[in-house]
C-alpha cells in the first residue's frame, strides 16, 4: 500500500518550549545547537564531533546533553531551542504528520566526504525504509543495535566452559556452572549463569527472544508481523498477526524457550532478579557474580560508568533453537531512535544541520562514535570503516560482528496502525512484558507457554478496532 498517512494528535502540542539542557544562548550566526539524548553511549563523541567539524569548517557546533529531552520532545519541536536533536524512541511520525519535522529528502542527496557515497548509500535499506513518512525522508536512524547474551570471557576461560552455539548447549551450561558452586562476594553467594534485572529493564531479554522467534520463522514471519494487515489484507483483520496457531507460533515458541530456561529455573538468575534493578544486575555481572548478562550495544560503557570491569567481555552469537536453524540473527535494536530536524528552527541553519548530519556518516565520524561509546555503531554502513585498534577489544569486535556476520531484522513498522497505537501493540502487547512477572510467578496461567500465546491474541483482538479507528484508517 502507498497511501498518504495523517496522524491527528493525540494531545495538544505544548506551546512553550523547554530547553534541552542548560538554557541556549542567543543564536550566532554561523553557529548550529544539538541536543542529545544523555543515555549510555556518553558525550565525548559529541564533543569530539563539534571540535572536528568546526576544525573542517569552521562552523561552530554547540551541543547540550539531557536525559529527560523525550518528556518534552513534543514542545520543543513547536518552539524549538536546536537545530538537531537526537534521541531514542521518538513518536517523530506523528510530528512529520504535524508539520514540526523538517523534510530531509535533501540531506538523503548528499555526498558524504571521504565515501564515494551520498548520505542515502551509506544507510541500510531497512534503515532508509523506517524513515519514510508519505513518501519522504524525515528522520535518520541513530544507531544500530547488537544485543542478546554478553559473557564473562575470563570466567568461560577459566572453567573450560565452551561458548555454546545451540539452545540445548546453553540449557547444559546453565547447569554446569550451577553444578560449579563458584564462590561469589563475602557472604556466601554463589556464582549464577545470568544477572538481569526485572524491574524496569526486563525488556533486555527481548534481544534474545526476538532473535529465537526470527530463527523459528525466519524474516518472512517478522515482516507478516510487522505489516498489521490481516491474510485478507485489510486493516481491520491486522490482528490476525497475532494468532498463536499460525502467524504468531513462532514469537510463543521462543517465548517458551526462555520460560523453559529461566522461569522454571529461578536458581539460575540473581536473587529476586524480577524486582532488581538494572545498576544491581549490573555490579553483580562486573564483580564476578554471573556468568552471562542480557543486554545490548551500549552495555559496556553503561557498565563502565560506575565500576571498571576486571575481565573481558562480548556477545556471543543467540544459540540457534534447534538443529533446523541454519542462520544466525541479529535484531537491530536501535531504528526507533532518531536524529531529527525542526521545522521551525532558523532557515539558516537547516543547510547547516544537514550538512553536520552529513559530516556523522564520515568513516572518521563513525569510527570516533564507536570508540568513545565503547561499542556501539551509528546506523551506517561501516562496512568501509576501518576500525583498526578498536577491534583488538573483545567487545567492540563482537558487536560489529554481529551486525556483519548475521542477518539483520528489526520489529519497527511503517503501517499507520502501528505508528499511532506504537506502546499498544509492540510484540508484548500493551508493553506488558511477561519475563519479571512469570518469573516471580512462574505457577500463575496467564504466564505459562501454552497460555501467553492467547492471551495475547486476545488482547488485540479486544483492542484492534479502537486502534485502527485511532489511526483513521479504513478498508
Amino acid at each position: 500500500m502507498n497511501k498518504k498517512i495523517i496522524l491527528l494528535p493525540l494531545a495538544a502540542l505544548t506551546l512553550g518550549a523547554v530547553s534541552c539542557g542548560p538554557k541556549v544562548p542567543p543564536r550566532a550566526s554561523g553557529e548550529i545547537y544539538v541536543c542529545v539524548y544523555d543515555g549510555d553511549y556518553g558525550t565525548k563523541w559529541i564533543e569530539e564531533a563539534a571540535k572536528e567539524y568546526e576544525t573542517k569548517t569552521g562552523v561552530k557546533v554547540n551541543w547540550s546533553a539531557d536525559q529527560a529531552i523525550l518528556t518534552r520532545i513534543e514542545g520543543e519541536l513547536a518552539s524549538p531551542s536546536y537545530d538537531i536533536y537526537m534521541s531514542h524512541d521518538i513518536s517523530w511520525q506523528k510530528f512529520a504528520g504535524q508539520g514540526l519535522l523538517e523534510n530531509l529528502d535533501d540531506l538523503y542527496e548528499m555526498d558524504v566526504e571521504g565515501t564515494g557515497k551520498k548520505f542515502k548509500e551509506r544507510l541500510s535499506d531497512e534503515a532508509k525504509r523506517v524513515s519514510v513518512f508519505n513518501d519522504h525522508y524525515y528522520k535518520v536512524c541513530y544507531t544500530q543495535g547488537a544485543g542478546g547474551l554478553l559473557y564473562n570471557m575470563d570466567m568461560f576461560e577459566a572453567n573450560g566452559w565452551s561458548v555454546p552455539t545451540t539452545y540445548n548447549e546453553l540449557v547444559t551450561l546453565c547447569q554446569t556452572i550451577k553444578d560449579a558452586n563458584l564462590d561469589y562476594g563475602d557472604e556466601g553467594g554463589k556464582v549464577v549463569p545470568f544477572a538481569w534485572a526485572g524491574s524496569g529493564e526486563a525488556y533486555l531479554w527481548d534481544y534474545v527472544v526476538f532473535e529465537w522467534w526470527a530463527q523459528l520463522g525466519g524474516t518472512d514471519a517478522i515482516n507478516f508481523y510487522k505489516t498489521f494487515l490481516g491474510e485478507d489484507g485489510k486493516y481491520s483483520t491486522g490482528y490476525q498477526v497475532y494468532n498463536p496457531n499460525t502467524h504468531y507460533r513462532e514469537f510463543n515458541q521462543a517465548y517458551e524457550m526462555w520460560y523453559n530456561l529461566v522461569a522454571e529455573h529461578t536458581d539460575y538468575s540473581n536473587a529476586n532478579a524480577q524486582v532488581t534493578n538494572i545498576n544491581t544486575a549490573r555490579s553483580i555481572f562486573a564483580t564476578g557474580g554471573a556468568a552471562m548478562m542480557p543486554y545490548a550495544h551500549w552495555a559496556k560503557y553503561a557498565i563502565e560508568k560506575n565500576q571498571q570491569l576486571e575481565f573481558d567481555i562480548a556477545f556471543m552469537k543467540t544459540p540457534r533453537a534447534n538443529s533446523s536453524v541454519t542462520a544466525d540473527f541479529n535484531y537491530n535494536v536501535g531504528y526507533g531512535d532518531s536524529m531529527l530536524i525542526p521545522a521551525k528552527a532558523p532557515a539558516e541553519s537547516k543547510l547547516a544541520a544537514k550538512q553536520f548530519l552529513a559530516y556523522l556518516a564520515t568513516k572518521e565520524a563513525c569510527k570516533s562514535f564507536t570508540k568513545h561509546s565503547k561499542g556501539a555503531l551509528f546506523a551506517f554502513d561501516y562496512s568501509i570503516v576501518d576500525l583498526g585498534d578498536l577491534m583488538q577489544d573483545t567487545y567492540i569486535a563482537s558487536v560489529y560482528n554481529k551486525t556483519v556476520q548475521c542477518t539483520n531484522f528489526n520489529v519497527v513498522s511503517t503501517n499507520p496502525v502501528a505508528i499511532i497505537n506504537d506502546a499498544a501493540i509492540r510484540p508484548w502487547i500493551n508493553n506488558d512484558y511477561y519475563y519479571a512477572t512469570a518469573y516471580a510467578k512462574p505457577a500463575k496461567e496467564i504466564y505459562l507457554p501454552t497460555d501467553v500465546g492467547n492471551a495475547i491474541y486476545a488482547a488485540a483482538q479486544a483492542g484492534w478496532a479502537d486502534w485502527v479507528k485511532r489511526a483513521g484508517v479504513h478498508d
